[in-house]
């Protein structure tokens, strides 16, 4: 049962890290400057719980797409220079990777399924900045000076992020390499289960 709930935690924590917050970056900054008209104040003033639940639906909504972009930023451009790195052996190792069924979980795996989570914040966010940046400027309750500013902040943010993503990009890449070296998987013969054995 304790194995359950910490599952779902990480699961929990997982989609809010790499969806839930990239979506509410988005989108909040539309939700202000949509705020500005009154009918639509009144109309969440009225109602908070279904503005809260349509503001979660959305910002889940945005975060998928926003997730969509980071792979392809991913793909195209971490994936090709890491792969360039290793001399084609970036893409050989991620596909031997999955397909590797381990009988019991290596402590590595934990590890990796964190990363990856980090790796989507740290891709998801900077297309959220740049989503989230247009409705600042468009906001006539924000001064020019409040934009400008935060526009550098999220700017500096990005490249902090972008930065880090290529980082962890790859650790990822080097524990997977890691994880594949020290585990050899074997079918036992005779039985329909696997076993890891050491090199």
């Amino acid at each position: 049962m304790k194995e359950l709930f910490s599952t779902l935690h990480a699961n929990v924590f997982n989609g809010l890290v790499s969806l839930v917050l990239p979506g509410l970056t988005a989108i909040s900054t539309w939700f202000l400057w949509l705020m500005k008209a009154e009918r639509l104040r009144e109309m969440a003033a009225r109602n908070h719980a279904e503005t809260a639940l349509v503001l979660m639906l959305l910002s889940i909504f945005c975060g998928l797409i926003v997730d969509d972009i980071g792979i392809r930023v991913e793909t195209l451009w971490l994936d090709k220079r890491r792969e360039a790195r290793t001399n084609g052996l970036h893409f050989e190792e991620w596909w031997r990777y999955l397909r590797t069924p381990f009988e019991a979980e290596p402590s590595g795996r934990r590890h990796l399924r964190t990363l990856v989570s980090r790796l989507k914040f740290e891709l998801g966010v900077p297309v959220a900045l740049l989503i989230a940046l247009p409705a600042l400027w468009l906001n006539s309750a924000i001064s020019i000076q409040l934009a400008a500013a935060a526009t550098v902040v999220a700017a500096a943010l990005t490249i902090y992020l972008l930065f880090e993503a290529n980082t962890t990009h790859e650790v990822l890449g080097i524990l997977r390499h890691e994880l594949l070296f020290e585990l050899q998987v074997q079918l036992v013969p005779g039985k329909k289960k696997v076993r890891a054995v050491s090199h």
